[in-house]
């Protein structure tokens, strides 16, 4: 009877110890040091392009319909000239008395990174290797640095959230029963019985991670990433950013030609990048930093419990370059014999002084050339729009003068 109930005993002692589960991430981990050669970084592509700034102005239709009315009136008096009055018609304009300027020195930045790490399948079971299929990459921080000489700054994220994203660890269903039968006759009195246990649980165990994050300052980009079991941190990452280029004034040509063929230039104050300052290709210092999760052993499973983990720093450093300079100038035209402003025409003001004949677009400055090479047009005259006199070279400029220089549209930079 003893025996029995000893068994018993050590039935019921085994039951309770096989029903209380963990769930283990690793069976061991160990720092074993640096390691720069396992991931690599490449800045797969970056582009510059406009940047969207929303439009503080008014235009005719936010007044109110008096106000529609009166500045419609108002136009038609001054503009009486269709093509004229359809184009003030379409403009924004300023209530507070400031004349907006129009900026080229501010531009959005698009980004991809791409994220790789070294899958040296020839040594999967090399002792002195450090691969296996269920490695990854565990954490990643890149750093994105511009020069501060280079006078340009990052302003704004334009995409950007630090987002978490959460991983089911585990979900461990499990039930246990036991049905025990003893019995005997000690002192001549007959015992018998049974007894059973059931036990049941559910287990769900959930973990947080980080999937991106980031900091912004005048000189610097940092993104950083967290993985998890299972996941890896190898692909592409973007980043936006809005950034800006120290600038000055200058001033463009915008020509309206009415239907008879008379032209009324307008001038039009525009900020654009120091190009005295500016670089012909901008490098930027790309630096990632990793932890790197090596399996030396336990990778046969999908399970991570019985990994045995190795963890390695590394660190990066790579100059990359995020765009040239043709990138960023303006699309300006001009109309001249060379890319030079010294050969492209000019005109002269009141003052006396000089400035450079500019246009926003191609259309405007080839449209204003076939405007001065009218062959109705006296071909020894000196060309004035108004009080503004056209020059090259410092000289007057005539209908024979730009067919002789050969004069054509060409772009500013």
């Amino acid at each position: 009877m003893r025996n029995k109930i000893l068994l018993l005993a050590g039935l019921l002692f085994l039951l309770f110890g096989s029903s209380c589960t963990t769930v283990k991430r690793f069976k061991s981990a160990d720092y074993k040091g640096t390691d720069n050669a396992l991931v690599d970084v490449e800045l797969y592509n970056s582009r510059l392009v406009a940047e969207s700034v929303p439009q503080q102005d008014m235009h005719l239709w936010n007044l109110s319909a008096n106000a529609q009315t009166r500045l419609v009136q108002i136009l038609d008096e001054r503009y009486p000239d269709n093509e004229q009055f359809m184009s003030v018609m379409s403009k924004n304009y300023q209530l507070s008395g400031e004349k907006s300027v129009d900026n080229f020195t501010r531009k959005e930045l698009l980004m991809v990174f791409s994220v790789t790490r070294d899958r040296d399948y020839p040594k999967i079971n090399d002792p002195a290797g450090r691969f296996s299929p269920a490695d990854r990459i565990e954490y990643l921080k890149l750093t994105l640095e511009i020069p501060e000489e280079n006078k340009l700054k990052f302003t704004r994220w334009n995409r950007y959230a630090t987002e978490y994203g959460v991983v089911e660890i585990a979900d461990v269903s499990f039930s246990r029963s036991l049905e025990l039968d003893a019995g005997g006759d000690p002192g001549g009195v007959e015992l018998s019985g049974k007894a059973s246990l059931n036990r049941s649980e559910k287990q769900v165990i959930e973990s947080r991670y980080l999937k991106l994050n980031g900091s912004l300052s005048d000189y610097k980009v940092v993104l950083e990433e967290e993985g998890t079991r299972g996941l890896d941190l190898t692909g592409n990452i973007s980043a936006n950013v809005s950034l800006e280029f120290r600038g000055f004034p200058e001033r463009v040509v915008i020509p309206f030609f009415s239907d008879s063929g008379t032209l009324v230039l307008q001038f039009d104050d525009v900020l654009v990048p120091a190009l005295d300052l500016a670089p012909d290709t901008l490098f930027a210092m790309l630096s990632m930093e990793y932890i790197y999760r090596h399996v030396e052993s336990g990778w046969l499973t999908y399970a991570e419990w019985d990994d045995k983990v190795e963890y390695y720093k590394g660190t990066l450093h790579k100059r990359v370059p995020l765009f040239t300079k043709q990138d960023y100038l303006p699309g300006f035209y001009s109309i001249g014999n060379e890319k030079d402003e010294r050969n492209a025409l000019k005109f002269s003001r009141e003052n006396g002084k000089e400035y450079l004949l500019q246009f926003m677009d191609y259309p405007s400055a080839r449209r204003f050339l076939d405007w001065l090479s009218n062959p109705v047009r006296d071909p020894l005259r000196p060309v004035f729009i108004g009080t503004i006199q056209l020059v090259f070279k410092g000289q007057p400029v005539t209908p024979a003068k730009i067919r002789e220089e050969e004069l054509k549209v060409m772009p500013v930079h």
